[in-house]
């Protein structure tokens, strides 16, 4: 799981809209990889600093939570939100191309490759698999314990 500290800024139904708590990575997280903490604050960091995720534990506003999401759905989902349509736009411009092949070939392949984005946006809002990728409050913080930093030094002895 890729976790990260968040505050609850807003509430709706199901679901809680946090913004994540900016920090610098210690560099002791995954020696190979790196933080995976910071590498979601940076998936959702930019102009917009909220985004909505499940809210299973009832938070409130102003609740200090721990926000997950699973380790392949950030590969997954942008395979599926890049890939899909990419390839069904290939295939649709090909199917257009050979179906008006002789005549108006550039209008049958741009015509195919519309439809096939067309359908990849289909596919993609029919398909209920994704709600699983969404992130999720998965820890709240108890009023009056100090908040556990999510890039920590381990040592071994």
């Amino acid at each position: 799981m890729i976790e990260s500290e968040a505050v609850v800024t807003r509430l709706e139904q199901g679901h809680a809209w946090v913004r994540i708590r900016p920090h610098t990575p210690c560099g002791n997280c995954d020696p190979e990889t790196g933080c995976k903490t910071v590498a979601m604050t940076r998936m959702f960091s930019g102009n917009n600093q909220e985004f909505r995720v499940r809210n299973p534990l009832e938070a409130r506003v102003g609740d200090l939570v721990h926000v997950a999401i699973a380790d392949g759905m950030l590969l997954s989902s942008a395979l599926w939100g890049y890939g899909l349509p990419l390839g069904l736009m290939l295939v649709g411009a090909t199917l257009g191309y050979f179906a008006f092949f002789g005549t108006n070939q550039d209008m049958g392949t741009l015509g195919g490759a519309g439809m096939g984005i067309v359908v990849a946006v289909l596919l993609l809002k029919s398909r209920r698999q994704l709600q699983h990728a969404e992130p999720s409050i998965v820890k709240k913080h108890e009023p009056g314990l100090p908040m556990l930093s999510s890039c920590k030094k381990t040592t071994h002895i």
